[in-house]
């Protein structure tokens, strides 16, 4: 996968908020010079905690579009793709 900082469009309204969703819950670290811009402008990051381990892989785009047609709830979205549990 090729790296492009700040490729050529800005991120949806619905990837900011997940992107802010993924920075409260793992830290600022994952910010938007660390995606990773795939074919079409798909916005991809690799998420890492505080401690700098991989936890996760957030396809920010798929999961914006899923959550704007409601095909998966905000719970799902936390949970099962962000592996954000309720504390």
């Amino acid at each position: 996968m090729a790296r492009a900082p700040l490729a050529g469009r800005e991120l949806t309204a619905e990837e900011g908020r997940i992107l802010g969703l993924i920075q409260d819950h793992y830290g600022p670290q994952n910010d938007r010079e660390e995606l990773t811009w795939l074919a079409d402008g798909v916005a991809v990051l690799l998420v890492t905690d505080q401690a700098g381990e991989q936890v996760l892989m957030a396809n920010l785009t798929n999961l914006a579009v899923w959550r704007a047609g409601s095909v998966i709830t905000e719970s799902q979205l936390l949970t099962d793709y962000l592996l954000i549990q309720d504390d």
